[in-house]
């Protein structure tokens, strides 16, 4: 818990930090056996915008950062829309928000933070559509195909529907 503590006591950081994962009442939960104590959810938007630059760059809605079960730590980059299709998305704006969340803001910004040997990631893409594997369409194809190369990982997007549950991770390598 003293990395968890670190982030939190960070004098930048400390300022995006939040409660819970949410907008327009679309959001993620936890499980009820995650202690709040062991996780923390930095609206990572939030600082960037902050920084008043002439462009924002793109970044995900919240990063969390949880300690697993026995050692190692989890990291959950959230993205949310509150849209009623997916025919709008501008696909390659999601994927600069991972990317750019995954590069510079993890590995630059805060490497002394965050950049660690992860026991479990997930990127999460929430929205409040139903999703039904046969009518995905190609924006949702797209999307579930983009691939991440993360300390030697490859990661994924997780297409989900609003308040999926954060379960606790176990250690594991990749």
């Amino acid at each position: 818990m003293i990395k968890i503590a670190k982030i939190k006591e960070n004098s930048i950081l400390s300022n995006f930090i939040e409660d819970t994962c949410c907008e327009n009442e679309i959001g993620v939960t936890f499980d009820e056996k995650i202690s709040p104590d062991s996780y923390v959810i930095i609206k990572v938007d939030k600082y960037y915008n902050s920084l008043k630059l002439e462009k924002t760059p793109a970044s995900v809605d919240c990063l969390i950062f949880r300690k697993c079960m026995e050692t190692g730590y989890g990291l959950t980059l959230v993205e949310l829309k509150n849209i009623k299709t997916l025919r709008n998305i501008d696909t390659q704006n999601i994927k600069e928000k991972f990317e750019i969340t995954l590069s510079d803001f993890i590995k630059q910004k805060f490497k002394e933070l965050f950049d660690t040997d992860y026991s479990e990631i997930k990127l999460f893409f929430v929205l409040n559509i139903e999703l039904y594997k046969r009518d995905l369409g190609l924006k949702a194809e797209a999307l579930i195909g983009m691939r991440f190369n993360f300390n030697n990982k490859k990661l994924m997007i997780n297409l989900t529907m609003p308040n999926p549950t954060i379960k606790n991770c176990y250690t594991k390598t990749f």
